[in-house]
């Protein structure tokens, strides 16, 4: 009885610390890794701050070297920060393969400058067994190579059942078989690119500011484990009429090969401002810059949602699901004008073809509709694009809450839902609340001073409905904002006094 009580209080001990480790660790803020890396014959050394961007997508560190066979000397190739390293859960950078590929040695693990040190530890290998008999010995060799040949043969099929069946589901309508992109007009790998500096860290890689010729560009860059969303992003673009004002424009694509790592580039137009989310941290807008940002994103959605029949110059260009609209994904040029961008989870609908048994609990949390966290979805195209106008709603509500034409007091930027559930909310606590007690954003009074803000609420709150036959489609909302945006901002004016005359400061504003 003494042994279980001893044995229940250290357990009870354990717990305790481990969970004031967690908070601690939870209070370092974010991960910090060495890096290291060369360029132009110069090496540089630092630390990066990684950004966890998804929280179910966690960062980590990562060391690259190679030893040399006479001298034994270490020479680190390259170190940083490591996106969604799944199978990264050590404290310490250790390699234990026992036969590196040619002489490069790499280890990635988990925690703060744990990429400051690193070994490498090969799994030592059991002796074999030594055999009493020739006759023994040749019935064991015997059975092992015939097991293996049966192995082999079996996971070679269950990989190729897998691959097809994976192929078809995640991405139906879209060609898998990797672009031969040095026959592509589009391909620009013997042009010099100049990478300038990071704008920005998504689910798929890293989209850098760089420089071709005189051409400002975006470049996102692709690790290879996800090199099927590169794949499929630069298909949709080269799909029939995807050029479009309101479409983030395709420049090429490559794929970049060197000693230590293989990347696959998306080159696109550069968008000055940036994300919608991040220029509404930093930015309020005008009733006319709402107005804008809300047509030129609505139109592009309904570009990308619509099928257009082919001509004699150009194919049918399909309806297309984005299934991860959200701020971060619709960018701004110079001038405010919005465009659609990150296509690596969309969905093609081919007319007279199914979508299939395509795994519908995909995109960013925040912004799933009911349905989709319910996991309850009808596997057909007009379900899909209901997705994506339940997510226009939520971003229509970004950008009424960082709005001054009522001119009250405008709050602080925050996402969707972020007041209410926090700033990463679980994926049960979306199901609870959107779902169960049908949660939605709030709508504040003072945005009912204005009747365009109005009419706007409405048409989002028509969005969001719950019932996703009930919502709006993308060209509906699209005639409704080039109504709104027609007036004057006076006229939408509603004043809490008979007069309904403007406050004098917002009507010199707005003449």
């Amino acid at each position: 009885m003494r042994g279980l009580m001893h044995f229940l209080f250290y357990f009870s001990l354990l717990i305790v610390i481990k969970g004031s480790l967690s908070r601690a660790r939870l209070a370092e803020g974010s991960l910090k890794c060495v890096s290291y890396q060369c360029k132009g014959g110069e090496c540089k050394e630092g630390i990066d701050n990684c950004e966890d961007t998804e929280p179910d997508r966690p960062v980590g560190c990562f060391v690259v070297w190679t030893t040399n066979n006479v001298t034994n000397e270490v020479n680190v190739t390259l170190k940083g920060c490591f996106i969604n390293p799944t199978e990264c859960n050590n404290t310490e950078c250790i390699d234990t393969t026992t036969d590196p590929k040619n002489n490069f040695n790499y280890c990635c693990c988990r925690g703060s400058m744990c990429n400051k040190d690193h070994k490498w530890m090969p799994e030592a290998t059991k002796a074999p067994e030594v055999l009493q008999s020739v006759e023994k010995e040749s019935n064991i060799v015997l059975v092992v190579l015939i097991t293996s040949i049966s192995f082999v043969l079996a996971c070679s099929l269950v990989t190729w059942l897998y691959c097809t069946h994976h192929k078809q589901v995640m991405f139906n309508e879209i060609p898998t078989v990797e672009p031969d992109i040095s026959n592509s007009s589009t391909n620009i790998s013997h042009r010099p690119i100049d990478l300038k500096d990071i704008k920005a860290r998504g689910r798929f890689g890293v989209v850098w500011r760089a420089q071709l010729g005189n051409q400002e560009v975006a470049v996102k860059i692709f690790p290879m484990q996800e090199r099927q969303s590169w794949i499929t992003e630069q298909e949709i673009f080269k799909l029939p009429r995807m050029n479009h004002s309101n479409i983030l424009e395709f420049i090429g694509c490559e794929k970049r090969v060197d000693m230590a790592s293989t990347d696959f580039w998306l080159i696109t137009a550069y968008c000055e401002n940036g994300s919608l989310c991040d220029f509404l941290k930093a930015h309020t807008v005008s009733w006319n810059d709402l107005c804008k940002i809300a047509t030129t994103m609505a139109r592009g959605l309904t570009h990308l949602h619509e099928e257009i029949q082919g001509s004699r110059t150009d194919g049918l260009k399909p309806s297309i699901a984005h299934r991860d609209f959200k701020s971060k994904n619709v960018l701004l040029k110079a001038d405010l004008t919005a465009c659609i961008a990150d296509f690596g989870l969309a969905l093609v609908f081919t007319p007279g073809k199914s979508c299939g048994d395509t795994h519908g609990q995909v995109g960013t949390r925040r912004y799933m509709a009911p349905e989709v966290l319910e996991g309850a979805i009808n596997f057909t195209r007009d379900a899909f694009l209901r997705i994506d106008v339940y997510a226009c709603g939520l971003v229509l509500w970004e950008l009424v809450s960082r709005c001054t034409v009522h001119g009250g007091p405008v709050d602080e930027y925050r996402l969707p839902f972020e007041a209410e559930l926090g700033p990463h909310p679980t994926l049960e606590e979306m199901q609870e609340n959107v779902v169960m007690k049908k949660l939605r954003p709030r709508i504040f009074d003072p945005w009912r001073h204005h009747a365009g803000l109005i009419a706007i609420c409405e048409t989002m709150e028509d969005c969001w409905d719950h019932d996703a036959e009930a919502r709006l489609s993308s060209s509906c909302v699209l005639e409704r904002l080039l109504q709104y945006a027609r007036f004057p901002t006076r006229q939408f004016f509603v004043a809490n006094n008979t007069t309904n005359e403007l406050p004098t400061k917002l009507a010199t504003e707005n003449l």
